[in-house]
């Protein structure tokens, strides 16, 4: 991942639904009662009064001081993410502000060639075996669309990444190389789960004004969600102040089948997202979620039939109707009304 600096679109958009995560309030109310009597200060729990914490802005964060040498990498104020598991990689927050600890490796790390074929002895990249698997899926799904997908990064351990900071430092000073790379321990690719995509038998994305719009990355855009991929750092000067990076159509982080789907529902920054997610915050609907391909029995609070459409306007809501086919228009969708009884 070649990373680039972004700014500030509004944190929810104007439907939302009023269902919450699960992390019930009392449980975070628990924590700050332990943390209040044992005398530390919960800085990852929620405070009084239930308000998600303000996510720190990213023009506040590259404006911090930087100490990168021999012996010290480090961004002023910088801390661990508050989802940092390794079980808990797909909610993980990375940031100019919120890192790794150096010595995260992912589990279950796999090798894959080029074209996200499993394989121990030609695989080239290292990738979570479950993200390599909905990869190859994607690899095989666009292949059949007539876009050839190819991999151009995978897994970066953090001493990986230093080396891939440094030289960008050494090509264009420390300022520019924050622009266009993460800081050792702050890039998803310790993750184990993103991935840097470009087009077969072309060269790197990056180097190329017109990948963008090309079909590679059109493709992606429209179908990646469907195999648990979401584009970390989307286009648009607000969503670039918002995802602290530039836009990078070939980065794509592996969160899973629903959290991809609901990412990409929400038409929020992936940053955002997980911000308000790890905090028990609502869930976003944005306006054009009715239009995007459900995961197979997606768990969906408020769409009881999981066809996509929210209970409140869904004219059958206990029965799957996408159609929501209503033929003799009485507000009572065909699905639920019963079968006329044929004349004898």
């Amino acid at each position: 991942m070649i990373l680039l600096v972004q700014a500030a679109e509004p944190l929810v958009h104007s439907r939302t639904q009023a269902s919450r995560w699960r992390g019930p309030r009392a449980f975070a109310l628990a924590l700050l009662i332990t943390f209040a009597t044992a005398g530390v200060t919960p800085s990852a729990v929620l405070a009084a009064g239930d308000e998600i914490p303000e996510i720190p802005s990213c023009a506040t964060l590259l404006a911090r001081k930087v100490t990168f040498n021999a012996t010290t990498v480090a961004i002023e104020g910088e801390q661990l993410t508050k989802e940092r598991l390794r079980k808990q990689w797909a909610t993980s927050v990375l940031d100019p502000m919120y890192r790794l600890p150096s010595n995260y490796v992912p589990t279950t790390l796999t090798w894959i060639t080029t074209q996200a074929v499993a394989s121990p002895t030609k695989g080239v990249f290292l990738l979570r075996r479950s993200a390599a698997k909905a990869l190859r899926s994607m690899f095989v799904a666009a292949s059949e669309a007539e876009v050839q997908l190819r991999i151009m990064s995978a897994y970066r351990s953090y001493q990986t990444q230093k080396t891939t900071f440094a030289y960008w430092v050494e090509q264009s000073g420390l300022r520019l190389a924050r622009k266009y790379s993460a800081i050792p321990g702050h890039s998803e690719h310790q993750l184990g789960t993103a991935v840097d995509l470009g087009t077969l038998g072309a060269g790197a994305p990056w180097g190329s004004a017109s990948f963008a719009t090309s079909p590679t990355a059109i493709w992606l855009a429209e179908n990646a969600y469907k195999f648990g991929f979401v584009r970390s750092y989307p286009a648009g000067a607000k969503r670039v102040a918002l995802s602290c990076y530039g836009s990078e159509p070939w980065h794509w982080r592996y969160v899973g089948l629903n959290l991809a789907y609901e990412i990409v529902c929400s038409e929020q920054v992936p940053r955002i997202f997980l911000w308000n997610k790890q905090y028990g915050g609502e869930r976003v609907i944005g306006e054009n979620c009715a239009e995007l391909q459900v995961p197979l029995g997606y768990p969906v609070d408020g769409d009881a039939d999981g066809d996509g459409v929210m209970d409140e306007v869904d004219n059958c809501p206990d029965v799957f109707n996408p159609d929501q086919l209503d033929n003799d228009a009485n507000g009572i969708g065909d699905a639920c009304e019963p079968a006329p009884t044929p004349t004898p």
